[in-house]
């Protein structure tokens, strides 16, 4: 057992970044993410590609070619992020990983901390830590002072908090799970349900439920199980799916469990392939031996254009409540774009917003970030073009830009932006804070709203460190030009 033990801690993941050839621990890797979605975060450090939602933590991702000093081209998506196995999580952007290997193949042993580069028949030690110390600071090291500090196995309280809450029931004999939060209700199948004409095979119509009507699913169909007779067992699960409350069919309750987080794992890639399989989430590991429970997962299950009616036809009050309640916990913010990015500012910090002007008088001596001034009931505000604070690539979208009007107490300004897109009410649920390492980010961008899955994702801006950095950056422009000599 030690030996296999040493064989596994001895195996290394390797992988390419441009024409380099690189391998580290496999025992530092967390999980290897392909086709991440990245969202890109001004005023970063170089290195940092943007940040991508991990089953709902915001996680740094970092270019290695850059970090190597590197040329690359920063990128929507990446082809493949190695997540490294550190709190808070860091995930690198590579190429490709080409395979997990014995570190006899590569000549070498890294440690934790440490790459291996193989090229030219001979293979160097690279360390990681340094150079993410030399990019990152003191913030890469508080990463990794964390995880050494990390005990081996946690206690049992921990163990019993950062357990997930689950009702296991049974479809086809086979064994699947919700997460309890997902759960309004398990009782008896009603007694009537009212068939619809014309409706998918998965609905099976709808049913009364605490005064209003709630649409009846048979979750046996939407995973394209076959279907059963109905039995004695069955029970009907009142589900929360977004906004929507829904009825769920299954054949047989099985209980209510907590399972520590070391007993979920991902999905094999190779079980994930059909219609059904792609509604699952996790897999539980039983600890008593009586095998691998499915995890559904919710925002999954209605994908299907045909069955986008259930949901509609099952939100009715729940909406209702569910909007009021948001109404009374929510923050509004007004979503701006500057390229393919969207940013978010408070509502209250939004004085107006106007269409930018086709002419602006330009500032002696303003900095090239200074668009210019505008006049607004009789006032004049310095208009700041976003897209060059930002540092956006690419050309200005056709068709008139926009300007937000912020003030806060006697600073005031107009920025240019590419769109203004909607006002949107965010739930404390919806925001994540900003990783620790854009921390020289992190006083412009305080947190990160995660949308639709963590497929959309908001950098909320602090209004009042916006104002404050356009006035000093401007500041210190204006002064340096005037101390200029001059031609």
């Amino acid at each position: 057992m030690a030996a296999q033990a040493a064989a596994v801690q001895a195996r290394v993941l390797a992988f390419r970044v441009g024409g380099r050839r690189l391998a580290l621990a496999a025992s530092e890797v967390a999980e290897v993410l392909r086709g991440a979605s990245l969202t890109r975060v001004p005023h970063a450090p170089a290195a940092l590609s943007g940040v991508t939602s991990v089953r709902g933590r915001v996680v740094p991702v970092v270019s290695m070619a850059r970090l190597l000093g590197e040329e690359d081209q920063a990128q929507a998506t990446s082809a493949r992020i190695i997540l490294l196995d550190r709190t808070p999580a860091i995930g690198l952007q590579v190429d490709e990983v080409t395979s997990l290997a014995d570190t006899a193949e590569n000549a070498g042993e890294a440690r934790r901390g440490q790459l291996i580069e193989v090229g030219g028949g001979a293979a160097r030690l690279i360390d990681l830590d340094a150079v993410l110390d030399r990019e990152f600071g003191s913030l890469a090291r508080t990463s990794r002072a964390v995880t050494a500090q990390m005990p081996a196995r946690q206690s049992a309280a921990e163990e019993a908090d950062s357990a997930a809450a689950l009702l296991t029931f049974d479809l086809a004999d086979q064994a699947y799970a919700l997460a309890l939060e997902h759960v309004q209700e398990a009782t008896a199948v009603p007694a009537e349900i009212a068939r619809m004409p014309r409706s998918d095979e998965a609905m099976l119509g709808a049913f009364s439920w605490r005064g209003g009507l709630l649409p009846a699913v048979s979750l046996r169909s939407l995973l394209g199980l076959p279907p059963a007779e109905a039995r004695a067992g069955q029970r009907m699960i009142i589900a929360r799916i977004g906004e929507a409350t829904v009825g769920l069919l299954v054949d047989r309750l099985r209980a209510i469990v907590r399972a520590p987080a070391s007993a979920i794992g991902a999905v094999p890639q190779v079980l994930n392939r059909g219609a059904g399989e792609a509604r699952i989430a996790a897999i539980l590991r039983n600890a008593d031996g009586q095998g691998l429970v499915s995890i559904l997962a919710p925002d999954r299950l209605f994908q299907d254009q045909s069955l986008a009616q259930i949901l509609a036809d099952g939100r009715q009050e729940r909406r209702m409540a569910a909007q009021d309640q948001a109404a009374d916990k929510g923050e509004s913010y007004v979503v701006f774009r500057l390229g393919a990015e969207e940013y978010g500012l408070p509502i209250g910090a939004v004085e107006e917003v106007v269409n930018l002007p086709e002419r602006l008088p330009r500032l002696p001596r303003s900095p090239d970030f200074v668009a210019g001034v505008m006049s607004l009931r009789g006032k004049v505000v310095p208009v700041v073009d976003q897209r060059r604070r930002f540092g956006v690539e690419g050309e200005t979208p056709a068709g008139r830009r926009r300007v937000i009007v912020t003030t806060i107490g006697d600073l005031r300004a107009g920025f240019a932006v590419d769109q203004v897109s909607e006002i949107l009410q965010l739930t404390e649920g919806q925001l994540r804070s900003t990783p620790e390492l854009t921390a020289e980010a992190g006083r412009l961008f305080e947190r990160i709203a995660e949308l639709d899955g963590g497929r959309r994702m908001i950098l909320l801006v602090n209004p009042q460190q916006l104002l404050d950095r356009a006035e000093s950056d401007m500041l210190a422009a204006m002064s340096d030009a005037a101390a200029a000599p001059g031609p």
